[in-house]
């Protein structure tokens, strides 16, 4: 999907799907499927697991862990196992582009590591870590905190300061979509 842009007109999925199938075989909807995988159990295996220790050593460190600090240990935990698994990421793309039915995957790295060094494994690391620090910041941090709230304060911890968020957010929201329906007025159908 992601080069079908550079090669011609954009496509639906549906049609992607349809073209590979009929011109590379069924067999090409996996192409990157195993690396994919091992991908997906080590990258969630390592950001979960990284979370809780580097958290415990926090507290040991600075005492009981706030919200920022939670967001921080969250960062590291993603970015780190991004960077951990980036090279299985770059192998499944390489299969995945390079239609490697034939090598196998542990020879695609080897001629990875003499073509390109140990640098090729880490090609868009960059992005891919921060991408992964964020969501999993937000991802456990959010969980961490929603749960320490609900154990703390019950459910209706959960609305404290709803009614001041409203008399905010609501005339704005209102105002927004009157702003909305002028524009549509107006000719701006894509409103």
């Amino acid at each position: 999907m992601q080069m079908v842009g550079q090669r011609g007109p954009l496509i639906s999925m549906t049609q992607v799907g349809i073209n590979l199938v009929k011109n590379e075989g069924l067999r090409a909807l996996y192409m990157g499927l195993t690396p994919g995988l091992v991908r997906s159990v080590f990258y969630g295996g390592l950001r979960l697991g990284l979370y809780e220790p580097s958290l415990r050593l926090s507290e040991m460190a600075l005492g009981s862990p706030n919200i920022f600090t939670k967001i921080v240990i969250g960062a590291f935990s993603g970015a780190l196992a991004t960077a951990v698994t980036n090279p299985v990421e770059v192998l499944k793309v390489r299969m995945q582009m390079e239609r490697l039915i034939t090598k196998g995957q542990l020879q695609e790295l080897r001629k990875m590591a003499a073509d390109e060094g140990l640098t090729g494994f880490w090609k868009g690391a960059g992005p891919e870590m921060t991408r992964a620090a964020v969501f999993t910041a937000s991802q456990l941090a959010t969980y961490d905190e929603t749960k320490r709230l609900l154990r703390k304060e019950c459910p209706r911890g959960l609305y404290k300061g709803a009614f001041a968020s409203f008399t905010r957010v609501g005339p704005q929201t209102t105002i927004t979509f009157i702003r909305c329906e002028q524009l549509r007025g107006i000719g701006l159908k894509a409103l």
